[in-house]
Parts: structure tokens; sequence; C-alpha cells
């Protein structure tokens, strides 16, 4: 599933670029696999895959992998990269986000299935629908007024906006952002237990990565296409 900038089906992806070129810092290979979110999760979970990337912190997930901890929560210096999450209604719709407080929601909210954005949304008192993993299903349900707004991470969202008339025609984002968070690169426990060092080192190889110069350019890149 394409999260524009960070991964795409056809074009740069640039966590991919970042951990290919941290590989090469720590002199390993990695095997990289696309797989279904809820199935990467599980497999990390039962030590079948070593790990995997893209991942927000939440306390509730350390039963799933190894974060880059410090203290009790993950250290945003070893992070991947930032994004958010931001809230998308139709055009003329009085679903509003102040920052605090969803007002005039009239149905569900869409959100990809197993985000965490859900857990925000829900604790915010509304409705989620959660059925689909696939942003586009989830805006195509918010033009057919299924739902009342969908929650999309925010590179991901204004990228689709952006190229594709009807839903720059009659979707616009709400407010501010949802909420922005680090993601990261977990290991499985039986991985980071078995092999601390490494884990480590590629932790470190990530957090050089992101402040090479040929990395920035690729985002600086990355970003400017994504508004045009």
């Amino acid at each position: 599933m394409e999260s524009p900038p960070w991964r795409r089906l056809n074009g740069p992806s640039l966590s991919l670029l970042m951990l290919k070129a941290a590989a090469r810092t720590a002199k390993v290979k990695l095997e990289i696999q696309q797989m279904a979110w809820t199935r990467c999760l599980s497999e990390v979970q039962n030590n079948q895959l070593d790990g995997l990337f893209e991942i927000s912190f939440k306390p509730e997930r350390l039963v799933i992998g190894v974060f880059p901890m410090k203290g009790d929560a993950a250290d945003p210096a070893l992070r991947m990269h930032t994004d958010g999450y931001s809230l998308y209604r139709l055009k003329g719709s009085k679903l509003g986000w102040d920052g605090q407080r969803l007002s005039n929601v009239d149905a569900a909210i869409g959100a990809q299935t197993g985000f965490s954005v859900i857990a925000q949304l829900l604790a915010l008192g509304a409705q989620v629908d959660d059925s689909s993993r696939d942003p586009e299903q989830n805006l195509n349900k918010l033009l057919a007024r299924r739902l009342s707004g969908v929650a999309l991470p925010t590179l991901a969202g204004d990228s689709l906006l952006a190229g594709n008339h009807a839903y720059r025609d009659q979707i616009e984002k709400v407010g501010p952002d949802l909420v922005s968070k680090p993601y990261y690169l977990i290991f499985s426990h039986a991985f980071a237990d078995s092999r601390p060092q490494l884990t480590r080192q590629l932790w470190d190889a990530i957090a050089q990565t992101r402040e090479t110069p040929d990395y920035r350019k690729a985002l600086q890149d990355a970003l400017r296409r994504l508004k045009h």
C-alpha cells in the first residue's frame, strides 16, 4: 500500500532508500517483503519476521516488538521520519476539529485498518469505520456520503487530493493535524535478544542516514513533488 513519500509502488520510496543506506552502513543485507499490515504485526510478534518499519510507538505495541527506547517511550532521535494524521471532509461539511474536540460528527470517520489513529478517534468519541486499509476506498466512501470524514496520514492524504481531481474538487483538510508522531523500525523480540549489537547498529545507522545531505535532498525533492 502506498504512503507517499515514504512508500510508493512507482517512483522513489524514501523509507526503502533510508533502510538500504542504513544497511550499507551496518554492513548487512536486508530482505524486504510486502504484506498486509495486520499480518506483518502478527508475524513480528510471533518471531516469524525479524522486524517491520514505519510503526509509531504506543506502550501496548511493546508486546509486538522492540523499539529503540529512551526511558518509557521510544527515542525520537532514532526515528525513521515524522508524519502525522489529518482529518478530511467533504467541502461544505460542518465536521470540525479544533485540535482538541471533534464537532458535527454525523456518521463514522474512516480510518485504515490497524492504524494508530483509530484509538485517538475512539477516545474523542467518534464512531470509526476501519474496515479497509485502502485510503482511496475510504475517500470514495466519503464521496458517497457513507462517512462524515476520513483520517489519513497527512502527506499521503495531501498527495491523494493533489493527484486526483475528483478528490481535490470535493474534499478538503480540516483544521490542524490530528496528531504528529515519529515512526520507527522495530525488531522482533527474538531478533533483538539474539543480536542486540546489530539491532543498535541499525537504529544508529538510520539516525545517521536521516541527516545525510543525500537523504535530506531526496526528502525535499519528494515533498516538492507532492505539492504539484
